[in-house]
């Protein structure tokens, strides 16, 4: 090999010797960027979950026919079209003081153990099972199609949707399928709850709880008693 020759290839293993230096160089970047950012993440993370443990709520039984609150009125009358206008609804038993001023019944404690905000907080309630007199029913795919069971209806909002890191927040009414148990039949239910939320870079979360309900309608005190159970259903 002349002087020239190995000249010439000593420059080719330089090039491509900075070229791997270049592309390690840009990819030991690329994931310190990434690890920077997957831990940003971390630190903004929301982590949701209700204490566990059951809760009486004293409630009343409400002539409200068609409506849901929280919902809009005719959007519920073609989902329940076939309700009549005086059936009475099961609602926590609010109460109203001298001003006009409700004292809302609070239940359930949500909590944000994770380290950011949760934001957009929502709670669906998705009933598996339920008690109706001695027999137990399961609620199927096409059961939860009916307006009583949809995940549609039976979100709540907490009274605080956008709840900081260790905040606490609550819930003040009842499921649609026990709010418009108008016939009063079911006394226990089983199912999930699906906590819903966003972080402050708008990435969406879920968990799941369960869920126990048992109904006192016949009490001289009625009331519906909530429990909520483990972190994963």
């Amino acid at each position: 090999m002349t002087l020239t020759e190995a000249s010439s290839l000593a420059q080719i293993i330089i090039a491509i010797l900075a070229l791997i230096g270049i592309v390690t160089s840009l990819y030991m970047s690329m994931k310190a960027l990434k690890e920077v950012k997957n831990d940003r993440l971390l630190r903004q993370a929301p982590y949701l979950a209700f204490e566990t443990g059951g809760i009486r709520i004293p409630i009343s039984f409400v002539k409200a026919g068609k409506r849901i609150p929280g919902f809009n009125p005719m959007y519920v009358e073609l989902l329940f079209n076939e309700i009549p206008d005086d059936v009475e609804s099961i609602r926590p038993k609010h109460k109203e003081d001298e001003d006009g001023e409700f004292n809302f019944i609070k239940y359930g404690h949500l909590i944000n153990h994770g380290l950011g905000p949760a934001l957009k907080t929502v709670i669906f309630w998705k009933p598996v099972k339920i008690r109706i007199g001695d027999e137990i029913f399961k609620i199927d795919d096409d059961k939860l199609k009916e307006p009583k069971y949809s995940r549609k209806l039976n979100r709540l909002y907490p009274l605080t949707r956008n709840i900081k890191p260790i905040q606490e927040t609550n819930l003040i009414w009842l499921p649609v399928f026990i709010e418009k148990d108008y016939e009063k039949k079911i006394t226990e239910a089983w199912g999930e709850l699906i906590i819903n939320c966003y972080d402050i870079f708008k990435k969406e979360y879920f968990w799941k709880q369960s869920f126990y309900v048992k109904t006192g309608y016949n009490e001289e005190k009625p009331y519906v008693h909530v429990t909520f159970g483990d972190k994963e259903f």
